[in-house]
């Protein structure tokens, strides 16, 4: 008997053929239509090429680096950090002498002044009353005359203290103020200098920015490149796998009783 027929008939799929029966085998194979027949060279050859062809890197530039504007503005920055402000430094100095307790030579010779139209105006006026009042009584030691002339002279100390008390009051809050409006505006005007360099450095950002964008780009049109054979064999097989049929031979073959 034959070896194959055997090994069939005992996996069940032959049975015992009685008298004079036969045995038949049938082959199924895709079917591709005429016009499609010659792309299967071709998938073959770009799949091979595909496996074929070895890692390619990209040897383009993939980020872009700090430019010229963003280093000198980084280069800025630092050396300010570290070596302070010449405007700020003339600052502080100038601002250490006004908090000091600097002595006005000014403010002395004006309380002066103030004080001595005081007087002029006590001589002028309260003073020649005075001495008229105690002419026409007769007698310079009335006692109550006294006590207004003594009086008349303490109210001219207590205006003198006034005026004196007003103006360098007045002076010593203005000083103050003038020192906190100095210490404001030189910090302003310090940090002025920040305020460039960050400018410089947002220019720096937008070139780099649009340096990126270059890089992306030419990244992106070298990947579409790489991928291009990929959808090339992918629309080919496609197009196949859309069009490809079947079809079944079958061989028939006598048998022995």
């Amino acid at each position: 008997m034959n070896p194959f027929h055997e090994k069939a008939r005992a996996q069940g799929r032959l049975r015992p053929a009685k008298g004079g029966g036969g045995s038949s085998t049938s082959n199924s194979s895709i079917q591709y239509p005429d016009e499609i027949k010659p792309l299967l060279s071709n998938v073959a050859q770009l799949s091979t090429d595909i496996y074929n062809k070895g890692w390619q890197g990209y040897d383009g530039q993939r980020y872009s680096e700090l430019n010229d504007t963003q280093q000198q503005a980084l280069q800025g920055m630092q050396e300010r950090a570290g070596g302070g402000s010449e405007l700020w430094k003339q600052a502080q100095s100038g601002l250490q002498q006004m908090m000091g307790d600097q002595h006005n030579p000014y403010l002395d010779q004006q309380v002066a002044n103030a004080q001595k139209s005081v007087v002029d105006s006590y001589n002028l006026t309260a003073k020649p009353q005075m001495e008229s009042a105690m002419v026409g009584s007769g007698s310079f030691g009335n006692s109550g005359l006294q006590q207004m002339q003594q009086q008349s002279q303490s109210q001219l100390q207590q205006n003198l203290g006034n005026v004196a008390s007003e103006m360098y009051g007045n002076a010593y809050n203005t000083n103050q103020s003038n020192k906190l409006a100095a210490l404001g505006m030189a910090q302003g005007f310090a940090n002025q200098d920040y305020t460039d360099l960050n400018q410089m450095l947002n220019a720096g950002n937008a070139y780099q920015d649009q340096a990126q964008n270059n890089a992306d780009f030419n990244y992106e049109q070298w990947q579409q490149q790489q991928d291009d054979p990929y959808k090339k064999l992918q629309a080919m097989t496609g197009v196949m796998s859309g069009t490809a049929g079947s079809s079944t031979t079958t061989k028939q073959s006598g048998g022995g009783k």
